[in-house]
Parts: C-alpha cells; structure tokens; sequence
C-alpha cells in the first residue's frame, strides 16, 4: 500500500504542495474568501497571516504583548486574528490562534531568490494539532481529521 493510501485510510486529509524557487513548500488557501499562498514552515511556531491581508479583509486585529520574528524579521508586531476563516486545501486547519505579522522581510528575501510572494505561514501548531505528515514523494501535506 502506498503512503498516500496508508495515510487516508487512517483519517488524513491529502493537501497538494508545491515548491517555490527557494526549494520550500507552498499550498494554496484562502482566508475569508480570499486566496492565499501558504507557506510551509516546520521552523514557524505558530500559523499567521500577512498584516496586509488581514487589513485589506477587515479582520479584527488585537496587538500582543511583545514581539514575533523570524526569517530575518526581528521585533515585529503581532496581532491576534479573529472573524477570518482559514482554509488550506479543502481542510480547515486548527491553529491554537491565528496571527497577524508584517511578512515583508520573508517576502523581501523570496523574491532577492526568484520565488513568489507568500500570503501565509502555517505552523507547527497545526502540525501537531492535526499529527502532520510530510510526503516528499507525493509532494503532499497530509492532516488528521479532529
């Protein structure tokens, strides 16, 4: 049996992956509606949207206590996100939060590389919310139905 039929005979739910020019994986999504290009990040923490996006959407925007960072980002606001619905693939994936942050830094660095713009990240708490599985040879994010 196969990875991919293994994996949805035991409730998993198969999410098509792309790579960008940087060699990371992207999914398409959409947030409100909205489409979006979803970034792949097993290093990101936790799942966030592009601040732009969520304005531009007019999603509820509550600032945090300190800063987030990453991908060369470094003391940057973040915000809690609510009344958007996330969708990556056909799955609704269960973030412990959705966050907003300014993704100009990371889309900065993809396009000095070639690769296309990112909308956003999804993190490692729905990996471990949903029991991720990455399938390199399928090209596939697979999620556990909850």
């Amino acid at each position: 049996m196969a990875v991919v039929e293994l994996l949805e005979a035991a409730g998993y739910r198969r999410i098509p992956l792309s790579r960008n020019d940087t060699g990371h994986f992207q999914a398409t999504g959409t947030l409100a509606g909205r489409p979006l290009t979803v970034l792949v990040d097993t290093g990101a923490d936790s799942t966030l949207v592009s601040i732009d996006v969520a304005r531009e959407l007019g999603l509820a925007l509550e600032p945090l206590k300190g800063a987030g960072g990453g991908a060369g980002g470094i003391n940057l606001d973040i915000f809690k996100v609510s009344g958007g619905d996330l969708q990556v693939g056909d799955v609704r994936p269960r973030a412990k939060a959705l966050y907003a942050m300014d993704l100009s830094h990371v889309n900065a660095a993809f396009a000095r590389q070639g690769a296309s713009h990112i909308d956003a990240i999804l993190g490692v708490d729905v990996f471990d919310a949903h029991s991720a599985v990455i399938d390199y040879g399928s090209n596939s994010l697979f999620l556990r139905d909850i």
